[in-house]
């Protein structure tokens, strides 16, 4: 019984040892993306930038009775490029798969036309 691809993985990391790739052990390290922090405009205080921001919304808010936009404006900016990134890569993805189907289907239909010209009547 394998034990959790335990060989496979010892493999891969003698493989990444003798390409001199990783730590000395082998293993890939990831070095995650620092937190991005947006600093507040009144109070400077520095507050995490999330996917939803709901953190700086509250302490817009709840701290100087203001708008989200008018403390943080960078993170607002931050805000709109990701959004944009995201429609740009979902119309991509969606334009993609599109071209994939059309390529099949007149693929299958050549075979298929080859099928029957070969075939002989009976």
């Amino acid at each position: 019984m394998p034990e959790s691809h335990k060989a496979e993985r010892s493999r891969a990391r003698k493989q990444n040892r003798m390409a001199g790739i990783g730590d000395e052990s082998g293993r890939i390290v990831r070095v995650k993306d620092p937190v991005k922090m947006a600093k507040c405009k009144m109070c400077t205080l520095e507050v995490r930038m999330t996917k939803t921001n709901t953190e700086l919304r509250s302490h817009a808010v709840s701290k100087h009775s203001s708008t989200f936009e008018l403390c943080f404006p960078e993170a607002k900016l931050a805000e709109d490029q990701l959004a944009d990134e995201a429609a740009t890569a979902a119309k991509d993805k969606k334009k993609g798969g599109s071209d994939k189907k059309k390529g099949n289907k007149e693929d299958l239909s050549s075979l298929l036309a080859a099928g029957l010209a070969a075939s002989k009547p009976k």
